[in-house]
């Protein structure tokens, strides 16, 4: 990976969603923005989701990424809550493909090992890191933070899928020997 990369990072949700976006290569990650899209309380889910949307579609046009880092799906104890970011997921993967945006998904323990060295990291932890790697100063708000985090693990994992392919074995076609 000789030229940068741009990630924007997208931690879903129904009442903030936030958003972050890393610019990458080799040994360089630059911070470019971040924040977090706060829809109104008093708004429908069908409206909510719409702003999420608005708010996506905008950021994709502000910043151009070459892909969208976006957190899994995981269902806990309370099923509506995943059914809801389910929801904010699809119409935030519809925005990056209306944009012609690249869509990759991490898990939290995916996105927490890369940026720290360990899946089972606390939040602090990850903030400190993510503070740290894009040498940031001051509070960031979690939800943003966490979408810095998906960003950083895009771009270390394409590193990675990027160094692997490089030193693949080519496989000859069937019959060439």
């Amino acid at each position: 990976m000789r030229e940068s990369v741009r990630v924007l990072g997208i931690d879903p949700g129904t009442a903030v969603t936030g958003w972050g976006v890393v610019e990458g290569r080799p040994g360089a990650f630059r911070h470019l923005g971040h924040g977090t899209v706060s829809p109104p309380l008093k708004l429908t889910l069908a409206r909510k989701l719409a702003h999420i949307h608005g708010a996506v579609v905008e950021q994709c046009a502000t910043w151009r990424p070459h892909a969208l880092a976006l957190e899994k799906s995981f269902v806990g104890r309370n099923v509506q809550s995943a059914f809801r970011l389910g929801e904010v997921r699809g119409v935030v993967m519809l925005a990056a493909a209306a944009a012609g945006v690249v869509v990759a998904e991490y898990s939290p323990a995916e996105t927490k090992l890369a940026v720290t060295g360990s899946g089972r990291a606390e939040k602090t932890q990850v903030e400190r890191a993510i503070a740290r790697e894009l040498a940031l100063d001051g509070a960031i708000a979690a939800d943003a933070a966490d979408a810095l985090a998906l960003a950083l693990c895009h771009l270390q994992t394409f590193r990675l899928r990027a160094l692997l392919a490089a030193t693949a074995p080519r496989r000859l076609p069937l019959g060439a020997r």
